[in-house]
């Protein structure tokens, strides 16, 4: 059996974006081993002056790191272990101000590391190094992001999936766009991204 890395940023309550990862975690039963890292009660370290340096120091200089260094990597280093031991992973978060929220952009950074998920090649390119996995990214916006001008200021699935085809992760998003422009209907935009959830895993056993 494969594992699963579900990563979710779900603090609201009755938050729809958690609607939909009930609905992996259900639809995943049997098919998966799954570790859920909720970033609402376990965030990811921002990258600050101390552990910054110390990942600079380390994956760029390759220069070994002082007992208090390794202590301040300590925190990205976990949440890239849980990666890298990961043969699939599920993004789920709402659309904040047209992008990602700050926890699931600070839990990107912890884990896009050089010489750990991607490099750079000697002709100064950039080749992932986590090309066996695959990621399932779920979101969820108040406005429609779907068409029209609108479709422009979605920099939240382009960022995410940038970030993934970075480490050499293919990754495929459902969406459930409209749920505060379209109120009436936010029910069933969320059961037709519910129903796409469990088409995609029923379809892809292993994905």
């Amino acid at each position: 059996m494969n594992k699963t890395l579900l990563v979710s940023y779900t603090p609201r309550l009755e938050s729809n974006t958690a609607k939909l990862v009930q609905t992996f975690i259900q639809a995943s039963e049997g098919k998966s081993e799954i570790s859920h890292l909720e970033l609402a009660k376990e965030p990811a370290p921002l990258l600050l002056e101390e552990n910054l340096n110390a990942l600079l120091k380390r994956n760029y200089m390759g220069m070994e790191l002082t007992k208090s260094e390794n202590i301040a990597v300590d925190g990205a280093d976990k949440m890239l272990k849980q990666l890298q031991e990961a043969d699939r992973i599920v993004i789920a978060f709402p659309m904040y101000n047209f992008s990602l929220p700050a926890a699931v952009k600070a839990w990107i950074d912890a884990i896009i590391q050089k010489e750990k998920t991607f490099t750079i090649t000697e002709k100064g390119r950039y080749k992932g190094l986590c090309q066996e996995k695959r990621a399932l990214i779920l979101m969820t916006a108040g406005g429609d992001y779907s068409q029209g001008p609108a479709k422009d200021m979605n920099y939240a699935t382009p960022l995410i999936q940038s970030c993934m085809n970075l480490m050499g992760i293919d990754s495929h998003t459902i969406t459930a766009y409209g749920l505060n422009q379209y109120m009436d209907s936010a029910d069933d935009i969320v059961a037709g991204a519910q129903q796409e959830i469990v088409g995609y895993v029923d379809q892809n056993s292993c994905w």
